[in-house]
């Protein structure tokens, strides 16, 4: 069976913030909206921005720097989305910006959130404040720039400095100790971007730099460098966005994991490839997974590829781990799946989260393994993320309930379904809202090639 995914959700928008700072047309191939990327879309029509669908590629037209800048910003995204919006409009130094709800504790609650999240990534000169209303100016000068516990700039952070570096053409650099997520970077670079991004370590040293490194018995370690310089514009170009990388993990997972009908085989097509994004991968195939990239393309400025997945062998089980903080850090999003994974390994796992996400994933986590106790697997929550004590043998007849976590909704769904349980997963809207269609793609995984129906599944 072929799996089609829906486009990644994070690329998408970054595609279209892109479009809009291009100086005319810019076509997506083979273009499917991913989950909130029409209101995401929507949004970005105050600031200019036009799009078109043509059959299956979307025409997206562009102002260029030059685009109009709403004084009222919405609040209603997640972090990274609003923090997009949000740099395109501190471009404009002078107006003052409005953040508004109806009035209520919620409205007040959204208010604050938004205030407190903004103040996060913008130095701002607050203008006037009331329950469900927020004004205020974006400052000239920037925030200082920090690095997390990995020595690297936060991801969202660093959309947000090398955004806001373009709008402005400003000169940037920075270096990194690790590389985690760096889609936006591989994207600016492939628009025209004057963007330097490259490894540095004791190869860019001279012998002699290296000699006294050597005797001061210090280590030199490997950085990733940036630095990008002013662009004056940015012309259109081809762009194709890739298969969501978390579907197609929840896929391989219950291909590895579940009850797949024997001579099924699973392929899944135009998959998000980039290196610092598939963390995941690496993991499971440490565990033992059977997972080979049978497909592998670099075009558009990064890579993707096609997957197929196959049964671990006979008699073999997944082995327990321990992944550290670095590895994790690329795979934040499906460590739920990696969880779930880890109730079928033999051993102990340890799931350890980087620092900046241990105090915000601790209700997540206590919550998922409260769920995966329910099958008898010992599951603990401590201070650095979890250990998880596998089952060769699950049995379980009752239900799990995915709360408001899509990530662990979708865990707990291919988990459901490994175990082949008649009760549906709790929340599965969530899940569905998030991952649409994803639901079907996995029951179709575990049903009879001979009575699949055509819903983004080919046999």
């Amino acid at each position: 069976m072929e799996f089609y995914l829906n486009s990644d959700r994070e690329r998408t928008n970054l595609a279209l913030v892109m479009g809009l700072l291009v100086n005319g047309r810019t076509m997506l191939q083979d273009f499917s909206w991913s989950a909130g990327g029409r209101d995401f879309a929507k949004a970005l029509e105050e600031f200019g921005l036009s799009t078109n669908l043509q059959g299956h590629e979307m025409v997206l037209t562009g102002k260029g720097f030059q685009y109009p800048i709403p004084s009222l910003l919405p609040i209603t995204f997640g972090e990274r989305d609003s923090v997009l919006l949000w740099t395109l409009a501190s471009r404009d130094t002078e107006q003052v910006f409005t953040f508004a709800t109806e009035e209520g504790e919620e409205g007040e609650r959204a208010i604050s959130s938004a205030r407190e999240q903004l103040q996060q990534h913008f130095k701002i000169v607050v203008e006037g404040e009331e329950p469900c209303k927020f004004q205020f100016r974006f400052a000239p000068e920037n925030l200082p720039t920090k690095k997390d516990s990995l020595g690297s700039v936060p991801y969202v952070g660093r959309i947000r400095l090398m955004l806001r570096a373009l709008i402005r053409g400003e000169f940037l650099s920075f270096e990194e100790k690790t590389v985690v997520r760096d889609q936006w970077t591989r994207m600016l670079q492939y628009f025209g971007v004057p963007l330097r991004y490259e490894g540095r370590g004791v190869e860019q040293l001279s012998e002699f730099e290296r000699r006294l490194l050597m005797a001061q018995g210090k280590k030199v370690e490997r950085t990733q460098f940036t630095e990008m310089s002013e662009t004056k514009v940015i012309t259109g170009r081809d762009y194709y966005v890739a298969g969501d990388f978390t579907e197609a993990c929840a896929l391989i997972l219950l291909s590895t994991v579940g009850a797949v009908p024997k001579g099924n085989r699973i392929l899944i097509k135009n998959v998000e490839l980039n290196a610092s994004r598939t963390g995941a991968i690496t993991c499971l195939k440490r565990m033992g997974a059977n997972i080979e990239v049978v497909t592998r393309r670099e075009k558009y400025g990064d890579v993707f590829g096609d997957i197929e997945v196959f049964p671990v062998d006979a008699g073999k089980r997944l082995q327990g781990r321990r992944f550290g903080e670095d590895l994790i850090a690329s795979s934040f999003e499906e460590y739920p799946l990696l969880a779930v994974a880890a109730c079928f390994a033999e051993g102990e796992t340890i799931l350890r989260l980087p620092k900046e996400f241990r105090k915000s994933q601790r209700p997540v986590n206590e919550f998922l393994a409260s769920e995966l106790r329910k099958t008898g697997v010992e599951v603990g929550v401590y201070e650095d993320g979890l250990v998880v004590r596998g089952l060769e043998n699950i049995v379980f007849d009752g239900s799990f309930d995915g709360g408001t976590c899509p990530q662990v909704g979708l865990a707990l769904n291919v988990l459901s379904l490994a175990l082949d349980l008649q009760e549906p997963v709790g929340h599965l809207e969530v899940v569905e809202e998030h991952f649409p269609g994803i639901l079907k793609k996995l029951a179709d995984a575990t049903a009879d090639e001979n009575v699949m129906e055509d819903t983004g599944v080919s046999p």
